[in-house]
């Protein structure tokens, strides 16, 4: 896992930029763009760390759960009108507040939280939940998001996926060398050439997983909106109205 936190930074672009070799670079290097563009990717690999299962959402609505039932006997053990009647709290805050109403409060937007987290297939957070769901983080990544950057600014070794995936060509060391500036690793080590090869094969073949939250078409559909986020990511008026990214200039 990736830290949202963790950033790349100058020293680490460079060293980015050194593994692909200045010789595959684009005429123009834009460097604005680039570091957009990474930032995007780090930023739906850490959504997609989230998302890729249904394990989180169910996580959150267990707490959630768990938060209610407590609230409900907090509230069954206000039953006592001499220690808990509304007329004895409401002067001690502006606006008034009792604990009895709070607890009430806190019961009914828990509820409402519960109702709107329930499965629709045609809800927007459900279909977000699902773009990530087609493939593993790892493979979306190194497979798609970050083809996406590489190919766009005019890298060479891009003209075609087995381009992508030549195991001493640019794009893997470009990869590689960005999963070690996030600290990215397999039982304690890096990651291998092969992994980052396979992914991008993957991806250029269509495969999935075998197990999809909905139809393949519908899953790749929303999985679109991510890769037209990081095209336009790479514009370069848009990338300086975006602000500060999590590569530090």
């Amino acid at each position: 896992m990736v830290d949202e936190k963790v950033v790349i930074a100058p020293a680490g672009l460079n060293r980015v930029l050194k593994a692909v070799g200045k010789e595959h670079f684009p005429k123009n290097l834009d460097r604005e763009a680039l570091a957009q563009g990474i930032d995007e990717c780090i930023e739906l690999y850490c959504a997609a760390l989230q998302y890729h299962n249904d394990k989180y959402e169910m996580s959150q609505r267990r707490r959630l759960k768990l938060v209610l039932n407590r609230a409900k006997r907090l509230g069954q053990m206000m039953k006592d009108d001499s220690l808990w009647h509304d007329n004895l709290w409401g002067h001690l805050s502006k606006p008034a507040q009792t604990p009895r109403a709070v607890i009430q409060t806190l019961q009914d937007l828990i509820t409402r939280e519960l109702a709107e987290r329930q499965y629709d297939k045609d809800d927007v957070e459900t279909s977000w939940r699902h773009s990530f769901q087609a493939r593993s983080p790892f493979e979306a990544l190194f497979g798609d998001w970050l083809p996406i950057v590489y190919t766009e600014l005019g890298f060479s070794g891009a003209k075609s996926p087995s381009e992508l995936a030549s195991k001493n060509g640019p794009f893997i060391r470009f990869s590689r060398a960005i999963a070690g500036e996030m600290k990215l690793k397999k039982a304690g080590r890096p990651y291998a050439a092969n992994s980052f090869i396979k992914a991008v094969k993957d991806v250029a073949a269509g495969k999935v997983r075998r197990a999809l939250p909905r139809e393949r078409s519908e899953v790749e559909y929303y999985a679109d909106f991510h890769r037209d986020r990081l095209k336009k990511s790479l514009d370069p008026v848009k990338s300086i109205q975006s602000g500060q990214t999590k590569i530090q200039k």
